[in-house]
């Protein structure tokens, strides 16, 4: 295999990616890209195109037009095929017999991805992915938790060596110790050379686990950016109550140059990197009646809905 996909700079890029249904656009010029070790976290609200992306990168859908590459092949070569076998991927929902056990999921799999392991193996790898295989091993999947069948579904994904692993919307519907369960999964998966690509709509999930965000809305890719960057974007602002807000503004905008600054009926809303001190005793000495002010850290779910609602 490693001879097949030689040298690549990502492990999944797409470039110009679309997708019509008639005369509508579920995706729209998608350009992504996933280094080697990337958590790469695919946000955006329900209805954004995060599955009909995974969809054509799976081959259950075929593009309108673009292109995409896995492991530097492109999907027009041959070789894809090869290459799509280094993937794993959960789709909408985990695909499992839910009357047989954990042990009985993983051998059908085994079969049908010509993996070869044998049973030790196969368990070795529940145990990997957060499940105890002797409290399990006598139950049927029908009577596992949805954080149990959502570990198990990963470790179907694991079978066959992916070295990418796709999974949709894995945290929903889990109770708040099956999102830590999985979030924990992924990490030590990570680890151990996986590379991810997860969507989800709740950027706040994402945030725990991912090293890179993709933000999509209405079929569009809006930014690529790393955890660290869209930290640091998420910025400091200074609310000030005030009747004369116009004319606040007017004079903060002349005396210190602010450049971002806005007013809502009686509040002052500031987001240039300017220290409150400065801003009050401005205010005081031009006989601007403060009623009260505040400093607040803009949180990452502030910059994620400003982005996708064109920066409004």
């Amino acid at each position: 295999m490693a001879d097949i996909i030689g040298s690549y700079d990502y492990v999944l890029e797409t470039n110009n990616l679309s997708k019509f249904y008639k005369d509508v656009g579920a995706c729209k010029n998608v350009n992504i890209h996933i280094k080697d070790g990337d958590i790469y976290g695919f946000v955006g609200e329900n209805g954004a195109g995060k599955t009909t992306l995974i969809r054509l990168i799976n081959g259950l859908s075929i593009p309108t037009s673009g292109t995409f590459s896995l492991f530097g092949i492109p999907n027009s070569d041959p070789k894809i095929v090869e290459a799509k076998k280094l993937v794993g991927a959960i789709v909408e929902t985990v695909s499992m017999n839910k009357g047989f056990s954990c042990l009985e999921n993983m051998q059908y799999q085994n079969i049908i991805t010509e993996s070869y392991k044998n049973d030790e193996e196969l368990i070795a790898i529940i145990e990997k992915c957060g499940l105890k295989y002797n409290d399990i091993k006598g139950r049927k999947v029908a009577n596992f938790s949805l954080g149990m069948r959502q570990r198990l579904g990963i470790a179907m994904a694991l079978v066959s060596d992916p070295k990418l692993i796709i999974l949709d919307e894995p945290m929903n519907g889990l109770d708040p110790e099956g999102i830590i369960e999985m979030r924990d999964t992924i990490i030590n998966l990570n680890k151990e050379g996986v590379t991810f690509l997860i969507s989800s709509h709740i950027l706040a999930e994402l945030d725990k686990v991912c090293n890179k965000i993709g933000i999509i809305s209405h079929g569009e890719i809006v930014e690529e950016i790393s955890i660290d960057e869209l930290h640091a974007k998420s910025r400091k602002q200074i609310f000030i109550e005030t009747e004369q807000g116009e004319a606040a503004a007017k004079i903060l905008v002349e005396k210190l140059g602010l450049k971002e600054i806005k007013v809502f009926k009686n509040e002052l809303s500031i987001y240039d990197d300017v220290e409150i001190s400065a801003v009050m005793k401005v205010l005081l000495e031009n006989n601007i009646t403060v009623n009260n002010f505040q400093t607040r850290q803009e949180s990452i779910e502030d910059y994620y809905i400003k982005r996708i609602k064109g920066g409004n």
